[in-house]
This record gives C-alpha cells, sequence and structure tokens, in this order.
C-alpha cells in the first residue's frame, strides 16, 4: 500500500507534488495548533475528576513549554541527520500516541508523564515544518502556514466545548485530536518521497538527507532568537494582559474586554492571511520591520486615554502587526543563512520564542501588579523599538539571499 502510493505521488508533475505537500504541511500545521489550546477547555473537568487545585495547570504548561523549547533548540541537529520528512513521521506518532495516553490516563502523574513527548513532539515537528517551507516555498506559503495554526488554535476549543455540551468526557477530545495526529502521522510515512533536501535534487529516501554548509555561531545567529524571544513574550504580554489594562486603565466592562482580546487573537490570525497575499512582494526584511513599526503605533495610541471605539482600533491594529513577525523571521532564516545554520537557527528561534512567551508574561505581570498595568503599552512599544533596532543591525551587515 505504502509503496503504491508513493509510486503514484512520484509519477506526479513537480509542481503537482508541491501542491500535495504544501497541502500535507497546512493540515500538519492546524493539527499542531490543536493540542495547544486544548487544555483551557478541558482543565475544569480534568481537575475535577482529578480533586486536584485549579492552578495546577500551569504546572502542565511550564512542562509543556520546557519541553517544546528542548526539543526546537535540538531539532536542529536532528534535521541535519534525519531529514525532514522522517523526522515529521515519528513526531507524529510521537505526538499522537502522548495525546492518546492523555485520553486514557488513570490520574494527574498520567497527563504529567505523556505532557513530556508530547512538548518534544510539537516542538521538533514545529521546526521541521518551519523548516522545509522556509527553504522550499515562498513568504505568502509560510504567513498562510502560521494562520493554519491560529485556525488549530482555534478549532480545539470549539471542538472539546461541544464534546462537553455532548454530555461526553473531556477524554474525547484528546482521542480525537490524537486520531488527527496518529492519522497525519501514516501521511508522513506515506509521502516520505516527496520530501525533499538539497535543493530538491532527491527525495529523502534515496539521498544523503544531511543538509548543506556548516553551523556558524555569530551574532547574527544569536540575534535571531533574542529577537524571537522578546517578539513572542510582547505577543503573549499584550494577549494575557490586554484584558487587565481595558479594565483597569481605560475602564472597559468584563464583556468588552473579553471581546477586544479576542478581536486581538482574530486580527493575528486575519493578518497572516491577508498579509500572505502581499508576502512575496514585500519581502521578509520589510514585513519585519513593518511589523514592529505598526505595533509601536498600536501601542502609541493605547498609551493615549480616549474612547471604546479608538481603543478596540489600538488593539486590532496591535495584532494586525504583529501577524508578519513570526512567519517572516521563519522565512528568512535560509536568506539569511546556509542551509545547516538556517535550520539550526530556526530550531533556536521556535525554542526561544516557546520561553519568551512564558518567561516574559509572566514577570510583567509580577511588576504591573504592583506597579499598575498602565504599563502595559509602554513595555510593547519599548521591546517593539528595541526589536527593530536588531533586526536592522542583523539584515543591515550582510544582504540577504534572494
Amino acid at each position: 500500500m505504502k509503496s503504491v502510493i508513493q509510486n503514484w505521488l512520484l509519477s506526479l508533475s513537480p509542481t503537482s507534488q508541491r501542491m500535495v505537500l504544501l497541502g500535507i504541511i497546512y493540515v500538519g500545521f492546524v493539527s499542531l495548533g490543536l493540542p495547544d489550546t486544548i487544555l483551557g477547555v478541558t482543565w475544569d473537568p480534568i481537575h475535577r475528576e482529578f480533586c486536584l487545585p485549579i492552578q495546577y495547570a500551569g504546572i502542565i504548561t511550564v512542562l509543556l513549554t520546557i519541553c517544546s523549547a528542548i526539543s526546537a533548540f535540538l531539532s536542529g541537529a536532528i534535521l541535519r541527520r534525519t531529514g525532514t520528512g522522517k523526522l515529521l513521521m515519528v513526531c507524529g506518532f510521537v505526538t499522537g500516541g502522548a495525546m492518546l495516553g492523555t485520553a486514557f490516563s488513570p490520574a494527574w502523574w498520567g497527563i504529567l508523564c505523556f505532557a513530556i513527548p508530547l512538548g518534544f513532539g510539537q516542538g521538533a515537528v514545529d521546526t521541521g515544518m518551519n523548516f522545509y517551507v522556509a527553504k522550499h516555498y515562498t513568504s505568502r506559503d509560510m504567513s498562510w502556514l502560521h494562520c493554519c495554526w491560529g485556525i488549530g488554535a482555534s478549532g480545539a476549543p470549539m471542538l472539546a466545548t461541544a464534546l462537553l455540551d455532548g454530555g461526553f468526557s473531556w477524554r474525547w477530545g484528546y482521542g480525537v485530536i490524537a486520531a488527527i495526529q496518529l492519522a497525519l502521522a501514516v501521511i508522513f510515512l506515506f509521502t516520505l518521497g516527496l520530501w525533499r533536501e538539497q535543493n530538491n535534487s532527491a527525495p529523502d529516501d534515496q539521498a544523503s538527507p544531511k543538509l548543506a554548509g556548516r553551523v556558524t555561531r555569530d551574532l547574527r545567529f544569536f540575534g535571531c532568537p533574542i529577537m524571537m524571544f522578546l517578539y513572542c513574550g510582547i505577543e503573549f504580554s499584550m494577549g494575557l494582559w490586554c484584558f487587565a489594562f481595558l479594565t483597569e486603565c481605560r475602564g472597559f466592562s468584563n464583556t468588552a474586554a473579553g471581546y477586544a482580546v479576542a478581536g486581538y487573537w482574530g486580527m493575528l490570525t486575519l493578518g497572516r492571511f491577508l498579509i500572505g497575499f502581499a508576502a512575496n512582494r514585500i519581502g521578509n526584511t520589510t514585513l519585519i520591520r513593518f511589523s514592529m513599526i505598526t505595533a509601536t503605533a498600536g501601542a502609541l495610541l493605547l498609551m493615549i486615554p480616549g474612547p471604546t471605539v479608538m481603543m478596540l482600533a489600538a488593539v486590532g491594529l496591535t495584532g494586525f502587526a504583529f501577524a508578519s513577525f513570526y512567519p517572516s523571521m521563519m522565512h528568512a532564516a535560509p536568506e539569511r543563512f546556509d542551509d545547516a545554520t538556517a535550520a539550526t537557527v530556526i530550531g533556536y528561534q521556535g525554542g526561544a520564542g516557546m520561553l519568551g512567551g512564558a518567561l516574559i508574561p509572566a514577570a510583567f505581570g509580577a511588576v504591573a501588579g504592583r506597579i499598575g498595568f498602565g504599563l502595559l503599552p509602554i513595555f510593547i512599544a519599548v521591546v517593539a523599538i528595541l526589536i527593530f533596532a536588531m533586526q536592522f543591525k542583523i539584515d543591515g551587515i550582510v544582504r540577504p539571499r534572494s
């Protein structure tokens, strides 16, 4: 069966093969977003079933973040030895098995144990897909790839809510997502021949999967993950603390602030879809700079007390501004570095982003809890300007290769 499908796929024209593979990657990124957000809906029945304090959800989140970050940091080296297709196939089975194990966990310790392989699998899949699209596809495709993550991240809570409303256990949500992950792993297995490295010269299973070049770790190399660390920090800080800022500092009701936060994430996802149409013409360097300039403008607008409409526009503008940064940073890696260095730096960027998204919002919350959440737009603006300066320095040293 596997050989029949592979032979049929390889008989397609190169253009058709690229489109089939891109579709698989898009589905894979939707699948990648599913486990990231399901806990927010399922935790209430989980902690009640196992008689756990509600704050224990933070333990799972931290564990997933640490494991995903470690995996992302290491996945560049793994990619250089195994190739993208094999890495994604193995990690697909790992994440699917971890979700299935969570669904059948008899106690709290089971959920913790299965969070470890889930985190490691997700970090490697994220790096592998980002590198492959950055190397073989366009900026538009990368922007839409991360839009697909938003679809998955939005779909998981909807799926879990529908199942719980239908009288099903929280375990069914994890079981359904496990089935999706395992099915995707099988698809990766059957399509190994389509995954090509080294200028698309030969299939993964017919050529050496090693990536060309030696990893060069210099100032430019380390500057990229630092930028990603800072960016994810302000992106998630805005998402986490915007509610408190609007209610405490701008007089919003809880309902209005809640819709504003939903609008922030919605504009970020919508922005990735819309920007994708023009991403190839604009280019990664310009998109990164546009992101930070527009984010600064949104933050400055938030600093000015004004009517509700103006505040909502500022929140939406900030979300739209952030839309292009992450995919553009990933797609710019092969322009900035050789293949081996690009694969490694993408892993470092993913790991640094995960750490920034976990640590910076927590640190800001601790400070703002004492001083006041009016610091939020000031913090966003200052960090955005710092990232802009760092990016200008990195891309100003060596002209990006197109």
